[in-house]
This record gives structure tokens, sequence and C-alpha cells, in this order.
């Protein structure tokens, strides 16, 4: 706890646009670490790697080579773990289907269970999602599509707007007027 006050201390400064009042997240992000470290810590195993990074080449065509890294948070020989804090618990079908996280850690670790952690307002939920090797197969075409997107140079790619991050809040393109942003404005909701 207090390593993580310090830290939000010194970083607080770096953050452009609060959500929140600074007080009151700091309140959730010790409330968040007090129910992580009460009620799921003690759950977990010995670990393999803690902060484990990852870099692998994930295909290879025509001198093109899709390399996939990412940092575990959590792993042990039977499952990767990691832990998030939303603003609202998942809903755990939706993760199961389309969690792509899971899918690429899987692929890269060999490890084919993943437990994604959500802690909102110091209550944990763990949902398990499982990606055997052929989902691995599917993030390489997946990934095989978009870059063949990047070496298109299409000044209009497709887009999809449902994820949170297609707002002016979060998004630079948005920002600058590239997408639809030119078309609703900075505050269209």
């Amino acid at each position: 706890m207090e390593y993580m006050d310090s830290v939000t201390a010194e970083l607080s400064s770096e953050v452009i646009e609060w959500r929140e009042d600074y007080e009151k997240v700091v309140d959730r992000a010790r409330t968040n670490l007090t129910g992580w470290y009460n009620d799921y810590l003690p759950l977990l195993g010995i670990p393999t790697g803690v902060e484990q990074r990852f870099r692998i080449t994930l295909d290879e065509r025509d001198g093109v080579r899709l390399v996939l890294t990412g940092t575990a948070d959590w792993v042990e020989p039977h499952r990767i773990t990691d832990w998030k804090n939303p603003s609202r618990e998942y809903l755990q079908w939706e993760q199961r289907r389309w969690n792509l996280q899971a899918t690429a850690y899987c692929h890269a670790l060999g490890i084919p269970s993943f437990a994604l952690v959500a802690i909102v307002d110091g209550q944990v939920q763990e949902t398990l999602i499982e990606r055997p090797a052929g989902h691995g197969e599917a993030l390489k075409d997946l990934c095989w599509a978009a870059a063949g997107l990047i070496q298109s140079d299409l000044k209009v790619w497709p887009m999809r707007w449902s994820g949170w991050h297609c707002s002016p809040k979060w998004c630079p393109v948005w920002q600058a007027g590239e997408c639809r942003g030119k078309h609703l404005g900075p505050n269209p909701w």
C-alpha cells in the first residue's frame, strides 16, 4: 500500500485528464488493492513469472514478420492471470468469446488457460478463459488481415465504432478530426 501511494503521488502529475477527483481515484485504487491482496492473491499458486515479458515471432510470410509482445501479470505452469480495474464487472460470456489478450498471451506462452480478474470497488470477479492451439492460428489470420491493411497504405481504413476507445476522450485520430470526429465534434454525447 505504501508503494502504491508513493507511485501514485509521483506519477499523478503526468495525468492529462482525470475522469474523477484525484482523491476518489486514490481511494478506489486503495480499495481495489486491498480486495486483490485479501481476496485473490491467497488463491494464486507459486508463480513461474511475475510481470513476465514475452516477444515471439507469430508468423512470417514473403519477408514480413509478425512479432507479438506483451507482459503477463502472473504466470503459473497451468494458467496465466491478468488483473484489471474496470469501472464495472465484465460480462463473462463476452470476455470468453472476444478477449484478444487471452488469445495472444496463451499462444505466446503456450499455456491454454487464462484468468481475467476484474477488481471493481474492492470486489474480485474472475473469468476463466480457455484458448487451445486453434485460437493461436485464428490470431495469426487476424494479424495478417491487419498487416494487409497497414501495407496497403489506405487513406481511410474500415472502422468499427463500438469500442470504448472510439471517442473524443480516448482517440487521437478523433481529436485530430481525421475520422467521424470531424462530423460529430469533440463532445457528441
